[in-house]
């Protein structure tokens, strides 16, 4: 099996699955930390009684974490350790010790979890993969090349009368060898864009899906959209929030166009829960956003995912936020 990046918890709206078992992750970690308290205690009981799906979330973890807990001595030095130290002062020692077990093991857990339940079937369906911090360049069979960038997929279904590349995760950078009777189609989720001949990026983020030309035209669609079509030409950038159907049209030099491939994240006025998630996928590790208030504050800036870490502190910090780092496995995002 192909591993992709491990995915970021950015817990906003209604809760989905990923959300719930984020929640378990974080109760976990709150009763290892204190088992002996009474007021968290009855914290989790008052959650979990709040819904089956909670409840079944919580199992979830303490199943997990008692496989975690089986492996073999050693298995936790298969991640390599942070390099950047969190903002956050460390607890004492005596305090670090009586903690580490539990927070391996919930961490290990979450890992696993979100690492190969979720994404098992995507990877699975991918002609196309990368894993964590990795970047990709293939040539397709009509000479046309497909930039990947960190944890990201896709699928290519070619044919006489189309070329098709569908997005499965993450951002792709596609450079397309004209051929007007053959168009070449991208599709991420419920949006197509189509060209003919031209360089161009498309990302999916959450319920976002971003389009920037570098050079040549594009159309996009999406299928609610009820026929319409949004023509794109060199150094324009359109961002679709797929729940709302509502999109935006904005400049963009096209030199930035797919920075990533430079190793440079370029944001402007994009939410936490965005920039988080592109940086997690070039982390060795999970990325927990449990604040949904500070995941829809906005940010701008140029980060080096080289040092994905010390870029993640750096974008919320400009809110007041910090980050802990729980194990070489986990890093927690959290507000003022």
């Amino acid at each position: 099996m192909v591993a992709g990046a491990l995915p970021l918890v950015a817990m906003t709206g209604e809760p989905t699955d990923d959300d719930l078992l984020a929640e378990a992750v974080d109760w976990r970690m709150r009763i290892d930390a204190a088992p002996e308290d009474r007021a968290v205690r009855a914290a989790l009981d008052a959650w979990l009684a709040g819904s089956n799906a909670r409840r079944r979330a919580y199992a979830d973890v303490e199943r997990m974490a008692r496989v975690a807990s089986d492996l073999p001595p050693g298995y936790e030095n298969l991640q390599a350790p942070l390099e950047a130290e969190p903002l956050r002062p460390a607890p004492p020692a005596g305090l670090r010790a009586a903690r580490r077990a539990g927070y391996a093991a919930v961490a290990l857990a979450a890992c696993l979890a979100f690492l190969f339940l979720p994404s098992l079937q995507l990877w699975l369906a991918a002609d196309y993969s990368t894993g964590t911090a990795e970047l990709r360049t293939i040539t397709l069979e009509d000479g046309s090349i497909v930039s990947l960038d960190a944890g990201s997929a896709v699928a290519t279904h070619y044919g006489t009368a189309r070329r098709e590349v569908t997005l499965l995760s993450g951002r792709a950078f596609f450079e397309v060898v004209p051929a007007a009777d053959r168009p070449f189609v991208v599709v991420a989720e419920d949006v197509t864009v189509t060209v003919t001949g031209t360089a161009f990026d498309v990302g999916r983020s959450g319920d976002a899906v971003s389009v920037a030309v570098q050079s040549g035209t594009v159309e996009v669609a999406t299928a609610r959209g009820k026929g319409t079509v949004v023509p794109l030409v060199r150094g324009q950038r359109l961002s679709i929030d797929r729940k709302s159907e509502r999109m935006a049209k904005s400049e963009i030099v096209p030199a930035d166009v797919a920075a990533w491939r430079e190793r440079r994240l370029i944001v402007d006025k994009a939410t936490l829960a965005e920039v988080v998630e592109e940086l997690g996928r070039h982390y060795p590790g999970v990325v927990m956003l449990p604040d949904r208030g500070l995941a829809e504050r906005r940010v701008s800036g140029v980060f080096d995912l080289r040092q994905p870490v010390e870029a993640l502190q750096a974008a919320v910090r400009t809110h007041g936020g910090s980050t802990t780092r729980i194990t070489p496995y986990l890093v927690v995002v959290s507000g003022p």
